[in-house]
């Protein structure tokens, strides 16, 4: 008896798509972006969001015209368009992939942090990462990104060295971009690195 061809047979039923990508050679751009959000940090109150301290800026961070800006907002545009086009149906037209790119910069300091939320009204969220984050050995959760599984119960497996464990814990990385379904809760754990986590987070508002 033959064995079975598990790629044609496992159907993805009910996948959650995540993008997780690093754009190489992004090291100056971070800089620049990293200037400018500790610039308006220190000169604009933020906003009180799902951040637990820290710094939020407004909702029209992308639109803004500093150069860096501006080449972080065409990376994420193209990135967005294909990512549209990789789930749309075949019968959907152009209109159809109509979006709106909303996005606001973040600064976390330590002991800060993000609860967990999730981004109502929008169809894809996603983070853009300026800075590192180091972890010290005693808080490995430090910083870290966790998306949690929406399956109710999926965790209770304890399968953590298989990929249907129901934790996904992600480490920041400069020049990292993490896409994810805006109705998928996330949060951040608290920041115990020495140096600032900064990042720009963004909905796309079919």
């Amino acid at each position: 008896m033959s064995g079975i061809n598990l790629q044609q047979a496992m159907l993805p039923a009910f996948a959650t798509p995540l993008i997780n990508h690093h754009w190489p050679d992004s090291a100056p751009l971070n800089r620049q972006l990293a200037e400018l959000v500790e610039r308006l940090a220190g000169e604009q109150r933020g906003l009180q969001k799902s951040n637990v301290g820290g710094w939020h800026s407004d909702l029209q961070f992308l639109q803004r015209t500093e150069p860096c800006v501006v080449a972080l907002r065409q990376r994420l545009n193209q990135l967005v368009e294909q990512l549209n086009r990789a789930v749309a149906r075949q019968d959907a037209t152009p209109e159809d992939l109509t979006y709106r790119l909303e996005g606001w910069a973040n600064k976390l300091g330590f002991g800060e942090y993000n609860s967990l939320h999730c981004h109502p009204n929008s169809f894809w969220s996603g983070v853009y990462y300026v800075t590192g984050n180091e972890a010290p050995p005693e808080h490995p959760f430090s910083g870290k990104l966790e998306l949690l599984d929406p399956r109710p119960g999926a965790s209770l497996a304890y399968a953590e060295q298989t990929n249907l464990y129901g934790r996904f814990l992600i480490n920041p990385v400069p020049g990292q971009v993490v896409v994810f379904p805006s109705w998928l809760q996330h949060q951040v754990h608290p920041c115990f690195s020495e140096q600032p986590r900064i990042s720009v987070a963004f909905n796309v508002i079919l």
